[in-house]
């Protein structure tokens, strides 16, 4: 007997061919598939794992890209029901996972035509967008966006189809020059990062264009309102004052400076930012009020309109290089125009301006620019450079840190950062014991989830028994860091945003869980089985980058140098996780049900979760370490 859909879903995604023109409306996996993974990043790296064969680079044509809503986006009820999140192979390292995501309305609007997702294989033999409605999904020609930036091309495609009210997920130049940190950018600033852009490009497709008028069904409307009434209440608004600072480093007092060679904050980093006007903008119905337009008041940007999303690495990806003040908010809006990814831009750029300083560049290198900290006009230049893969500078900027260095040669390999050949989250993690373990078992291509906290939220204090932790001592990190993990891949695969759960308030994760209820009729559904569901994403990234190479002590070997150094000044002086490596990461990998040498998970981790598809790529009969170490 088939299962019946649950409620939450539109119950169909989209599959695209490229390589044919062919597009198809195929029904969701059952029931119990959809409560296992429920959708987001979970949903789609199913699809990656059971769908894309091993020997696929991450920009042949063959290559997938798996994109999946939750089902509480787009419902309306609650705040934060905005996200779609991307699964794919990498760009920026060749063999891990991809896990993207991004808010706005972009996702919402795709399942108001209709759709939880689309699935993405092939290459376009010319430019072409997606244009999907309640009606039609088709591609068109996309010849004469092709070369615009982000900015001028959403407008542009909105008036092509006719709908001003059309959402547009849309790549610059990066994506379509194959820049390994190409993004795609929606709703003006949102974007969808590590690498997803330059696979769009690989595909010839430029933009997906969507319109529709549907909303989601779900089951108890009233009891969604009132668990997303109560979720309202638990959320951490943001307020116009907190656009004027530096950013979430600025809540441990660290960010990024001179190539991470300096982490304290002074009065010069935010110059001018409080004469700006600052307008705060939702996602769709929600009352946190991340994203932001600014309207500059000071220095020579003076008057210009910009808009952002809630994240605040780009502001430490500048500071990083010397930019300062209201040059920061410039040079954002420009490298999202170009569709760079932040961290990768800036951890290369910062090798760069470290090896001009020292004289390890010349100017035939650099194209004629004086790479010197602070100047405003060559790291605008480089950001065009690496978009357009121009000049010896502009081809190693868009190939990353780790092949910038080399190029370069000398001590230049020791200044990197980076993890596993991608990059950190930009900000300076390194004071921090469990962000630095979230960035470090991270695949290098995502937003790393997790970090920990120094006490077990309020609503899991019915099973965690433990805290306040010590920041300077690794007892009980790698713990936290897991649970912290769980919920906030669970919050992924719901479609909801991170900037709208707060689980240090009480029923800031139980009000989460209870708006699952609601829209789905699962009444038994428990706070245990989100973090389960949360554990599901963990280990299914886990066995797609041991299928691939993949082993735990990459976690803390491949890795750069200078992100393992001893904070070099300010109030964290010489504090570092080295210290404590590779003992957590084998701690963690432990506790999570994975082996600590081979990074693969148990045979009886896959079968309590219900994963036993996959067991053949378990550390018991997986063919990289499983047989050398007497599994």
């Amino acid at each position: 007997m088939a299962q019946r859909m649950p409620s939450g879903y539109m119950g169909q995604f989209l599959r695209v061919d490229l390589t044919r023109g062919t597009i198809a409306a195929e029904p969701l996996p059952n029931a119990t598939i959809l409560r296992r993974y429920l959708g987001g990043e979970a949903l789609a790296a199913w699809y990656v794992m059971r769908e894309m064969p091993r020997h696929v680079q991450a920009l042949d044509p063959e290559a997938t890209i798996a994109m999946f809503t939750g089902p509480i986006t787009g419902t309306g009820f609650t705040p934060g029901g905005a996200k779609i999140c991307a699964a794919f192979l990498s760009p920026m390292t060749g063999n891990s996972l991809g896990y993207s995501n991004t808010a706005g309305y972009w996702g919402v609007e795709l399942r108001q035509a209709g759709y939880d997702g689309l699935i993405i294989t092939g290459a376009s033999p010319r430019p072409v967008y997606l244009f999907i409605t309640e009606n039609e999904a088709t591609l068109r020609d996309a010849t004469r966006f092709w070369g615009k930036g982000t900015r001028e091309a959403e407008p542009m495609l909105r008036q092509e189809v006719g709908l001003p009210d059309a959402r547009v997920a849309v790549i610059g130049p990066a994506g379509e020059n194959r820049v390994r940190s190409g993004m795609l950018l929606n709703d003006y600033g949102h974007s969808c990062a590590h690498g997803v852009g330059a696979l769009f490009g690989s595909k010839n497709l430029k933009a997906i264009v969507i319109r529709g008028t549907k909303r989601p069904p779900v089951h108890d409307r009233a009891a969604l309102i009132a668990a997303g009434d109560r979720w309202r209440k638990v959320v951490e608004k943001r307020t116009p004052a907190m656009k004027r600072g530096v950013g979430y480093g600025g809540s441990w007092g660290a960010v990024n400076k001179s190539n991470w060679r300096s982490s304290v904050i002074e009065p010069e980093d935010t110059r001018g930012f409080a004469s700006n006007r600052i307008t705060l903008r939702p996602c769709f119905q929600c009352n946190v009020l991340a994203p932001w337009a600014v309207e500059v008041g000071e220095g020579p940007h003076k008057g210009k309109l910009l808009q952002f999303n809630g994240g605040t690495e780009v502001l430490d990806a500048f500071f990083n290089l010397g930019i300062k003040g209201n040059d920061v908010l410039y040079l954002w809006d420009r490298i999202n125009d170009f569709g760079i990814e932040c961290a990768e831009f800036s951890c290369a750029a910062g090798v760069a301006f470290e090896a001009w300083e020292k004289g390890l560049l010349t100017r035939e290198q650099t194209g004629g620019l004086e790479l010197t900290w602070g100047n405003v006009a060559t790291v605008e230049r480089l950001l065009e450079m690496t978009a357009l893969r121009e000049g010896w500078i502009g081809e190693l900027l868009a190939q990353g840190p780790v092949e910038l260095a080399a190029a370069i040669g000398g001590d230049a390999p020791k200044w990197t950062v980076h993890v596993k050949g991608g990059v950190p989250a930009m900000h300076d993690w390194r004071p921090l014991i469990g962000g630095m373990l979230r960035e470090l078992v991270a695949s290098g291509a995502m937003k790393p989830q997790g970090g920990g906290l120094a006490n077990p939220p309020p609503d899991l204090a019915y099973r965690e028994k433990w805290g306040p932790l010590d920041p300077r001592a690794a007892d009980g990190w790698a713990h936290s860091h897991l649970i912290t993990e769980q919920y906030r891949h669970f919050m992924g695969l719901i479609g909801g945003c991170w900037h709208a759960q707060n689980p240090e308030k009480a029923d800031g994760l139980k009000s989460i869980v209870d708006s699952l209820v609601a829209a789905t009729g699962w009444d038994d559904y428990t706070m245990d089985e989100s973090l389960e569901a949360g554990h599901r994403a963990i280990l299914l990234r886990s066995l797609f980058d041991a299928q691939r190479g993949w082993k735990a002590e990459d976690d803390w070997t491949n890795v750069g140098p200078r992100f393992l150094e001893p904070v070099p000044d300010g109030k964290y002086k010489g504090f570092t996780i080295a210290r404590f490596l590779p003992g957590l990461i084998q701690e963690y990998y432990r506790i999570s049900g994975r082996d600590a040498v081979s990074g693969r998970p148990y045979l009886d981790t896959l079968k309590r979760l219900g994963m036993e598809e996959f067991a053949e790529h378990s550390h018991e009969r997986g063919t990289n370490l499983g047989a050398a170490h007497g599994a």
